[in-house]
């Protein structure tokens, strides 16, 4: 079992995570006001993943699994997850894909700011049902 008595306690790697995706989340508004519309989703992909890992790290006091599809790390967590925050996951997920495999880049490309704006929106939104869900 992978603890963290060398990086500190779990508090402290939990909150690195939760800062690091609030941080994810300020790059994306931010690259979605520069129209760098796929990187804007990208992030916000990562955003959610952070803030998934720092609820693995609070949770489990071990070094979260490397994985980076969203459902699977809900899955980890034993998260009952509605409907609608599902949707946006998997949603939001594929832009992962997309940034990572350039193969995948022409399907999921965003091309305007109405689409990569619901995107952050969206995120947001997950993030905040995250926090209220998890009260940790």
């Amino acid at each position: 079992m992978n603890k963290y008595p060398k990086s500190g306690n779990s508090e402290n790697v939990a909150k690195l995570w939760f800062d690091k995706s609030k941080e994810d989340l300020k790059s994306a508004k931010a690259m979605l006001e520069a129209r760098r519309y796929s990187w804007c989703a990208f992030i916000c992909q990562q955003a959610i993943e952070k803030y998934l890992k720092g609820i693995y790290v609070k949770k489990h006091n071990k070094t979260p699994p490397y994985i980076h599809k969203l459902e699977r790390l809900c899955e980890e967590l034993k998260l009952t997850v509605p409907e609608k925050f599902l949707i946006a996951i998997v949603d939001i997920d594929k832009y992962y894909i997309s940034a990572r495999y350039p193969s995948y880049r022409e399907s999921v490309e965003i091309k305007d700011f109405k689409t990569a704006e619901r995107i952050f929106n969206k995120t947001e939104k997950v993030i905040e049902w995250l926090k209220k869900e998890i009260k940790l």
